[in-house]
């Protein structure tokens, strides 16, 4: 999968209207009339940057609200039912692309998607906490019962909270590994002169579709955690 350096892609298409070529993301050069974005077009060259991990968010805002002014249907209710359904279709992808951008996570997912395709995460458990999965699972089979003495319940909690702060620190350390990672992408492509991503990036990848699988394992042992711990302090 290619994905462009810079903002500048190729996003010349046939005006729906009058046919003519069309150069813009956004309108027809001839008849200005609102085109669809391309289908290819990726959600960094949509915001005008490069497939960057580490960007501005302030930039990305701003950017935003000006392709939010410029697609809003408010602004086509007396143009053709074409270009009222253009606007609300291209809208609809720039609030998307936002929203996936601004967060880190799911902007490193979205960039390992585009170049591997597919999903970025695995479901599978991390083979290196098998240990500490299977100890966690025993202390909730534990809550499932749900022991009468207060005494118990309170022991069961604290054992909770020990596991809860011990995968948390676990979580937090992937993530700081994945910020590591991020800043190498944005470095290598920053250097690199080729159009095609690199065998160097294409590692950092793999590497960081590895730490976001088991950040996602982890987040679902965090709220079982979680969830076991309110319902022994709730008392049933």
């Amino acid at each position: 999968m290619k994905l462009s350096r810079t903002s500048e892609v190729t996003t010349r298409r046939p005006c729906w209207s009058c046919g003519a070529p069309v150069e813009s993301l956004y309108a027809c050069d001839r008849c200005a009339v609102l085109q669809r974005f391309p289908e290819t077009i990726d959600y960094f060259t949509l915001f005008g940057i490069g497939p960057r991990l580490k960007i501005d968010l302030a930039r990305l805002e701003a950017t935003f609200y000006e392709l939010s002014r410029k697609f809003h249907p408010d602004f086509y209710q007396k143009k053709s039912s074409e270009e009222q359904a253009i606007s609300l279709e291209n809208s609809a992808l720039v609030n998307k692309a936002y929203r996936t951008l601004r967060d880190p996570i799911q902007r490193t997912e979205y960039l390992i998607g585009r170049v591997d395709g597919g999903s970025a995460v695995s479901t599978e458990a991390p083979a290196d906490l098998f240990d500490e999965i299977l100890e966690l699972q025993e202390l909730l089979e534990g809550v499932k019962e749900a022991p009468g003495d207060s005494a118990q319940r309170g022991g069961l909690v604290d054992a909770l909270e020990r596991e809860q702060a011990r995968f948390g620190q676990i979580q937090s350390e992937g993530e700081r590994a994945l910020e590591k990672l991020a800043t190498e992408w944005d470095r290598l492509q920053e250097e690199s002169k080729e159009e095609e991503i690199t065998q160097a990036q294409r590692r950092l990848l793999s590497e960081m579709k590895q730490i976001l699988s088991r950040r996602a394992y982890l987040e679902r042992v965090l709220n079982d955690i979680q969830t076991g711990i309110e319902k022994l302090e709730k008392g049933n």
